[in-house]
């Protein structure tokens, strides 16, 4: 049983690494053509050309498999908070990218999301319970997470800066969390040799929404940092995924009242290292002596200036 956690763990890892350096090779990529603007299709299907965007979009996949493959040895319990780590490989390798330091401020910041996804995930893992869906829970299930792409979307075709990038960046998260749910029951139908339960149709409809996940994070990483993207992500994914267990699977009644202000206290640190993240990286670039102030660099100073007002 330890090699088998050894081995969840050395995959764990290797899966944040490499989707933290993709979402750096990814946002780097699309900036360098679409910075600040709206990515349109012709130009999304230009980056299908681009050696950097492949690689980091290689290494996303690749990643995410690692991550899903470490989930088959181990609880998410201990699985997911690692994969969290992402975050602050993405912010790291973003400032030797762009030759400036992590400020005091930045790393309160990522350990603050770190921390605050980590715990609240962990949290909703332990309570969250599962046996099978109706018909008509999976469809409202695909009401919501189509309602809330169609919001997010909205938001950030009319949004700029920050506003677009978090709202994109979320609505991947959505994506994401959508596929963990019928992924999870998926997995339960197996395990139970239920056959009836197997969540066909929603499979179906995650494997078809993937393309929009894309489109949606490639809009995100137009508009803001590489970090900034990743952190939301990974927030908007687990909340999304528990709130569908709440709302749709009647999972809330099953949580205790200490695990739930838990969940809400981990939630509210981990936005607040959102909020501060942004402020903290544009503001060690605009102190860094041999920074130089390219496009990706001016996006991010002026999201700095956004929460500075």
């Amino acid at each position: 049983m330890g090699s088998l956690l050894w081995l969840a763990f050395t995959l764990a890892l290797a899966g944040a690494l490499l989707n933290g350096l993709g979402a750096l090779w990814q946002n780097t990529a699309v900036r360098d053509k679409q910075n600040g603007k709206l990515v349109a299709i012709g130009a999304l299907l230009e980056l299908l050309s681009n050696r950097k965007w492949l690689m980091g979009q290689l290494a996303v996949v690749i990643g995410s498999a690692l991550h899903f493959g470490a989930l088959a040895f181990a609880p998410v319990t201990v699985i997911q908070p690692i994969g969290v780590l992402g975050i602050a490989v993405t912010a790291v390798a973003s400032a030797r990218y762009d030759r400036t330091g992590l400020s005091l401020g930045t790393w309160f910041a990522l350990a603050a999301i770190v921390l605050g996804v980590g715990g609240f995930t962990s949290l909703a893992a332990s309570n969250a319970q599962v046996t099978s869906v109706s018909d008509e829970t999976a469809v409202l299930i695909a009401l919501i997470v189509g309602l809330l792409l169609m919001v997010l979307g909205l938001i950030g075709s009319i949004g700029h800066g920050l506003v677009r990038c978090l709202a994109f960046a979320a609505g991947g998260g959505v994506v994401f969390g959508f596929s963990s749910v019928v992924v999870r029951l998926a997995a339960l139908s197996v395990e139970h040799g239920n056959r009836a339960d197997f969540p066909t149709g929603s499979l179906i409809g995650a494997i078809l929404s993937i393309p929009v996940a894309v489109w949606f994070i490639q809009q995100a990483h137009a508009s803001g940092p590489p970090d900034l993207v990743v952190a939301a992500l990974t927030l908007s994914d687990p909340l999304v995924a528990i709130g569908i267990g709440y709302v749709a699977l009647g999972e809330g009644a099953k949580t205790s009242t200490v695990a739930t202000l838990g969940e809400v206290v981990c939630f509210l640190l981990a936005a607040v290292g959102i909020v501060l993240l942004p402020r903290t990286r544009a503001k060690s670039k605009k102190d860094a002596p041999n920074a130089t102030l390219g496009a990706s660099d001016a996006t991010n100073a002026t999201l700095g200036a956004k929460f500075n007002r």
